[in-house]
């Protein structure tokens, strides 16, 4: 095993010799290599969370903004949560009039699901409507938006009429 020392107080210690020292680095790199993939598995399925969150934000952010009303224009705007399935982007917007229905928008921000992980997508099957309108009194068009990642796991969002938001996860 090792060798013993006397230490300038007298005491004997030990040291460990080479091969304990590639022993303990042997177990902890099968200990690694057996919870990496579950390390993998967690992380993925966190980026799933972390973008239905990020979409709640952007629902949260827009209703917000269309109850509050745009006094530089000296009147409230129509606002809106615009997807691109294809591009997997999501932009906020706001009406550039007040008219009803509105006849041009303007990007506020626009958001990429990759900021969560290259393998978030929508599902464009279940997403549905692609634009989700805010009202001023605070009503909000219906929808649903369907979120999944490689691993096969799914975000459901979902929002009623009134601008609340549920979302239910289905992780793998």
């Amino acid at each position: 095993m090792g060798k013993k020392r006397i230490h300038s107080n007298g005491l004997y210690g030990r040291a460990f010799s080479t091969l304990e020292l590639l022993v303990i680095l042997g177990i902890v790199a099968v200990v690694m290599s057996i919870g990496y993939p579950f390390f993998k598995q967690y992380q993925g399925n966190g980026n799933l969370r972390s973008a239905a969150r990020g979409i709640v934000a952007g629902f949260a952010e827009q209703k917000q903004r269309a109850m509050a009303g745009d006094t530089a224009v000296g009147g409230v705007r129509i606002h809106r949560l615009a997807l691109n399935l294809g591009a997997n982007q999501y932009t906020l917007q706001r009406c550039t009039n007040t008219n009803n229905p509105c006849l041009s928008w303007e990007n506020i921000d626009v958001k990429s699901l990759n900021q969560y992980g290259n393998d978030i997508l929508f599902d464009p099957g279940e997403t549905n409507p692609t634009n989700v309108d805010f009202q001023t009194r605070g009503t909000v068009t219906q929808a649903t938006i369907v979120l999944t990642n490689s691993r096969g796991s799914r975000a459901r969002i979902q929002s009623n009429i009134s601008g609340r938001t549920h979302v239910e996860f289905d992780m793998r």
